[in-house]
């Protein structure tokens, strides 16, 4: 452990907890301390960590501390439940939950889980007037079901944890709470613990209070909260650290969703969104829901933050979120509405949304990262199923407020109606400098690279100057270096800045950074072929380059006599896996760019919507792109072809082998490299920054035999 922690000077036992946060190649341990609160009670926080500063999030709870002798003081006297950052970063940091201890008497039916460990599989209510009370200390492994009864409590200081239980055995042990067609329910107090799926379930279900849980999740699926097709529900005073989504509401074919609040609560996310209404809405009715008071203190892969996802038959109306306090979410969505066919719709017809409001909405931002906020979208699917009535009132984003969607940031697609962008504070309007980044001078061959220019132009449509730091940055990242620059903007002035760069072949988005976030949020694509000739020696080394600016493998690449010719030119012998594909023309809403950070939300993919190109915050991983929405290109055949070569060794692959037509001038390929250096990442090691070469071709490298073709 890594903290010590005394309350009033006595010693409290700090526990631990599985999560997984980003770049995700690891799952990690947060700490934490629980406490019953009387009065005001002294805290006093020691680590193995020098502590050189703190945060204590959220900052609505108005916790001041001192840090005296390389120990964090701080005094607690009400339930709160806090996270304390020490040294600039969310990563190691400790919870706080304090809690006022409330007796619940025992009912008919009691079961009483006492302090230790206990391994149950499932344990399943069946009976009404059922109490399940689970010790602080106690952990039970498996899972509480409950089914078609009334009256039903579960409750205490324990804790529901299946980390004992393997992905692969969901089909009995999916989500660790689970009530099914019950009413009356009340769940307050336990802590749920690595969920092998969802981890709290409420479905088809009336009446049913849920107050004072932490939930901390770190795989794939481990929602915090969903709510499915219930109605007359109350979601208060819940801590999550999740993977996937915190709250969420859904309809699966178990009634209409109605009368849903979720309020007074702390979300962070590692990967998905924190508020969420859909997918999966398979009812006639989702109305009626609240998201209120509520701190969203980390979100860190620019997925929308409040969302409302539409594709089944449900008519959603009268969705709000009021008093949204948003601290760490760099490159985040703020909001995002849409209705569009994915893997998750069920139905044979879709509905409509209706009468959406976003109020007292507070963007803190982050102070030490500069990545802009993703545009907000609101998307309808066709004339009849569309998006009516959105309105937006007092949206504050770092200090000002929005009254326009450009203000906004909200890109405002094709069958929507009835926005409005409101604030009543209108002296102090938010102000964005609109920009444009062009081609100056365009990228030419030189040597095996291009040499090109671009220029960043910045316009000062407002009534004041505006002045700051901004960066021009290229994702993939590494590729090239990020140039910082200084903007000081008069009114209804212009500045432009040029930078000068030189790339390998590959697909390239060009972009800006800004942490005031008064910077339109804008991109240029770029996707420069590799030209390459006969002669092997004759032709340029290219470097594998990747996230983590790990460069260890080279190559070099020429055709001849319908061969593809590779050498390795890296220091040591490589093993590589060689894909390739034909070109196909590019489809309506095939995703055309998307590199690792896509994934971690420093940049959004791109999708191609008409005869542009359009950010697309839906694929923010690969799965997103194969499975959920199925965007990649539909090329053919992708061949995989694996070998090794030793320094300065060559292979001769012949284009029959390798899927390609004899008499093409151009043809598509990635090339991985398996090296020791990155063998334990998320990714693999790929030169055009491929993140799923096997199954999508959408970064692969375009090769062109002969010059000018």
């Amino acid at each position: 452990m890594n903290y010590k922690v005394l309350k009033n000077g006595e010693l409290l036992r700090v526990r631990s907890c599985k999560v997984y946060p980003k770049p995700y190649n690891f799952t990690e341990h947060m700490e934490y301390v629980m406490f019953n609160v009387d009065d005001r009670e002294e805290i006093v926080i020691e680590s193995e960590t020098e502590i050189k500063s703190a945060v204590i999030r959220p900052l609505s709870a108005g916790i001041s501390f001192e840090i005296s002798f390389g120990k964090i003081i701080l005094s607690v006297d009400r339930p709160v439940k806090l996270s304390v950052e020490i040294n600039g970063s969310s990563n190691n940091n400790l919870m706080i939950f304090a809690y006022k201890e409330e007796f619940i008497g025992p009912t008919h039916n009691y079961i009483k889980i006492t302090q230790g460990e206990y391994k149950t599989g499932t344990l399943l209510i069946e009976k009404d007037n059922t109490t399940v009370y689970i010790e602080e200390g106690a952990t039970l492994y498996g899972n509480i079901v409950a089914k078609n009864c009334n009256n039903i409590t579960i409750c205490g200081r324990g804790r529901v944890c299946m980390e004992r239980y393997t992905y692969e055995m969901r089909k009995n042990f999916a989500r660790s709470i689970d009530i099914i067609n019950c009413k009356n329910v009340t769940i307050k107090g336990i802590i749920i613990d690595d969920s092998n799926d969802w981890s709290m379930r409420i479905t088809g279900c009336d009446d049913v209070n849920i107050s004072d849980v932490k939930i901390f999740g770190c795989r794939g699926n481990s929602d915090g909260i969903d709510i499915c097709g219930s109605r007359n529900v109350t979601v208060s005073d819940i801590f999550t650290r999740v993977w996937d989504d915190s709250f969420v509401v859904k309809a699966l074919g178990t009634g209409n969703c109605e009368n849903i609040i979720f309020k007074n609560s702390v979300l962070w996310n590692d990967f998905a969104r924190p508020m969420e209404v859909g997918v999966e809405l398979r009812a006639d009715k989702v109305r009626n829901i609240k998201f209120e008071n509520i701190d969203i203190i980390h979100s860190d892969t620019g997925y929308p933050l409040m969302g409302i996802h539409h594709g089944d038959h449900a008519e959603v109306s009268d969705i709000v979120f009021d008093n949204i306090r948003i601290e760490d979410t760099p490159g985040a969505q703020l909001f995002d509405i849409r209705i569009a066919d994915s893997v998750w719709n069920r139905d044979n017809k879709m509905g409509d949304i209706r009468n959406i409001t976003f109020s007292n909405i507070k963007y803190l931002g982050t102070d030490n990262n500069d990545i802009l906020l993703s545009n907000s979208r609101i998307e309808g699917f066709s004339e009849k199923h569309n998006i009516r009535n959105v309105n937006f009132h007092n949206i504050n984003i770092n200090g000002k407020y929005a009254l326009t969607p450009k203000e906004l940031g909200l890109n405002i697609y094709e069958f929507v109606d009835g926005i409005s962008v409101t604030a009543d504070n209108l002296k102090n309007e938010r102000t964005v400098l609109e920009s444009e980044i062009v081609v100056q001078d365009d990228f030419k061959p030189d040597n095996g690279f291009y040499k090109g220019t671009v220029k960043v132009i910045l316009h000062n449509k407002s009534d004041v100057a505006m002045n700051g730091t901004a960066a021009f940055a290229i994702s993939p990242k590494n590729t090239e270096k990020e140039q910082s620059f200084e903007y000081n903007i008069d009114p209804n002035e212009s500045q432009s800045y040029e930078f000068n760069l030189k790339l390998q072949a590959g697909k390239y988005v060009f972009y800006l950074k800004n942490n005031k976030n008064e910077i339109e949020n804008t991109f240029l694509y770029s996707e420069l072929p590799m030209i390459v000739s006969e002669n092997i020696n004759d032709c340029p080394k290219y470097q594998f380059v990747n996230y983590y600016n790990t460069k260890c493998a080279e190559v070099r690449i020429a055709v001849k006599d319908s061969e593809l010719i590779i050498m390795n030119d890296s220091e040591k012998t490589t093993e590589f896996l060689l894909y390739t594909a034909m070109p196909v023309p590019s489809a309506e809403g095939e995703v055309m760019f998307s590199a690792e950070e896509t994934d971690f939300g420093e940049i959004y993919a791109l999708l191609k919507k008409g005869n542009e190109l359009v950010p697309a915050p839906q694929l923010r991983c690969p799965a997103e792109i194969t499975y959920v929405f199925k965007n990649e290109p539909k090329v053919k055949e992708i061949v995989k072809t694996p070998f090794k070569l030793k320094k300065g060794e060559t292979v001769k692959l012949t284009f029959e082998k390798l899927g390609i037509s004899k008499n093409t001038d151009s043809f598509l390929m990635e090339l991985e490299a398996k090296v020791e250096e990155t063998s334990m990442l998320r990714y693999p090691y790929t030169l055009f920054h491929s993140t799923m070469p096997d199954k999508t071709a959408h970064m692969y490298g375009k090769i062109r035999i002969k010059e000018g073709k």
